[in-house]
């Protein structure tokens, strides 16, 4: 499930929004532009037309004939196209409008309610106010057609430009998303290839040829060396383990016959046993690497079935406990929550994860100790806890003795062989668990969250 605001933090998504931004951008540039340049060329014609109209009443030299002339033309003038206001110095003005505004040079007059005695003109002029004879003459002309101009580039905007702008959101959706999608496909295949599926691979189609198929060729073709690689290493670690298995094994029954069939001193009694306990040891290791190469494998997963922990849990809990009690420590157990507490998993797996830990927790506490194990649920996986209150690991040590065969400076003395928490992390991954190492103030905390099965 994708989480809020993955459309935001999408790459292919930002790109097409940044595209289709520029996009809008140029095209609302471009139509603005055309816009203002014919408005600048029709203005001008307006302006040559008025002065035109201006020279022809300065070229009358009589003040009567050229009140006669404007009162002629001002009867058949339409307002809505022209308007003429003459204001003599002395008389009546001459106009067929009422109420123009004053005009100082070249101005242009809109949004202004003008009569021109048949009905109110509410339009955009270009007007200029010349001194005319004996009087102040304003011609005035409609801009209608710049207005009408705007208002059909504002329709070509909305009936043409709008719908291919959501037309190109909507292929640009579309198209992010399958780039989404794919770009998913190979984060997921690196997860699992992470989580230790090494058989994940992109899937991959022969007729494509872009760059997410070169990367997800890529991918593939590393996952399958890796494969190869972890393959060969864990053959020769099981080879090495199965094949020292043998004679080793066959090395503790000589021993052992030495010790019966032979009269030895107190001494040699003692080396012997020695001998014996080392061998046991060594066999106990090569035991455990192999059974670790075959968790990594994988071949179990096979055998994964509903369980239910929490009888897992309280079987070990209590098969564990008098061994604990007997060597001075005390095992607690509690549980918070109904059962069942089901996981998809192997009993036998599960049942060695707590053994391990526990054992563990006794190996390395002194005498008097408590451990406790608790088993409880959150946000819909099951929680194991298994804590102590001895000596605990290192921060920076934590990952680190997860890796096969590694110990701890001041574990060196006492048993085990650095394996025991490499094969309980080996265990959780293949169980799809979170093993998380943490300080339990004093001591050590480790606790494992499985993903719970429905009921």
């Amino acid at each position: 499930m994708k989480r809020p605001g993955w459309v935001i933090r999408s790459t292919p998504l930002r790109l097409t929004a940044i595209f289709l931004g520029i996009f809008i951008l140029s095209s609302a540039a471009s139509f603005a532009t055309a816009y203002l340049v014919i408005k600048a060329n029709f203005d001008a014609t307006l302006v040559d037309e008025i002065d035109q109209t201006i020279d022809i009443y300065r070229a009358i030299d009589n003040q009567g004939d050229l009140l006669d002339r404007l009162k002629d033309d001002v009867a058949v003038t339409d307002a809505e196209m022209t308007i003429l206001k003459y204001q003599p110095d002395h008389g009546p003005v001459i106009a067929n409008v009422d109420g123009f505004p004053p005009v100082s040079g070249i101005s242009v007059v809109e949004n202004q309610k003008i009569d021109d005695g048949k009905q109110e003109v509410s339009d955009s002029y270009l007007a200029r106010s010349m001194r005319v004879g004996k009087g102040q003459l304003i011609v005035a002309k409609t801009r209608s057609q710049i207005v009408e101009m705007g208002e059909i580039i504002l329709a070509v905007v909305l009936i043409g430009l709008l719908p291919t702008i959501l037309l190109a959101s909507v292929a640009g959706t579309i198209a992010a998303r399958n780039v989404r999608r794919r770009i998913d496909t190979i984060q997921n295949t690196l997860g699992e290839l992470t989580a230790g599926k090494l058989a994940a691979r992109v899937p991959v189609s022969e007729n494509d040829r872009d760059d997410l198929t070169v990367i997800s060729r890529a991918v593939n073709s590393m996952a399958t060396s890796q494969e190869a690689l972890i393959a060969s290493m864990r053959q020769v670690s099981a080879d090495i383990a199965h094949d020292l298995k043998t004679p080793i094994q066959r090395v503790a029954v000589i021993l052992d016959e030495i010790r019966r069939k032979t009269q030895l001193s107190l001494g040699q009694n003692e080396l012997l046993d020695q001998a014996l306990s080392e061998t046991d040891s060594i066999v106990k290791t090569f035991q455990a690497l192999l059974q670790l190469a075959q968790i990594e494998g994988g071949a179990v997963r096979d055998r994964f079935v509903a369980t239910d922990f929490g009888e897992v849990v309280a079987d070990v809990v209590d098969f564990l406990g008098a061994e604990a009690e007997e060597k001075g420590y005390r095992l607690d157990f509690s549980v918070a929550g109904p059962a069942p507490f089901r996981v998809n998993g192997d009993r036998h797996l599960l049942t060695l994860v707590l053994a391990n830990l526990i054992e563990n927790a006794l190996r390395h506490t002194p005498a008097g100790t408590t451990i406790r194990v608790e088993l409880s649920r959150s946000q819909g996986r099951v929680v194991l806890c298994v804590a102590d209150n001895g000596p605990g690991i290192p921060a920076d040590e934590r990952e680190k003795v997860l890796r096969r065969l590694y110990r701890l400076e001041q574990s060196r003395t006492t048993e085990g062989n650095g394996l025991g928490l490499s094969l309980v992390s080996a265990i959780a991954d293949l169980h799809g668990a979170t093993l998380l190492l943490e300080d339990n103030h004093p001591g050590l905390k480790v606790r494992f969250q499985f993903p719970e099965m429905p009921t």
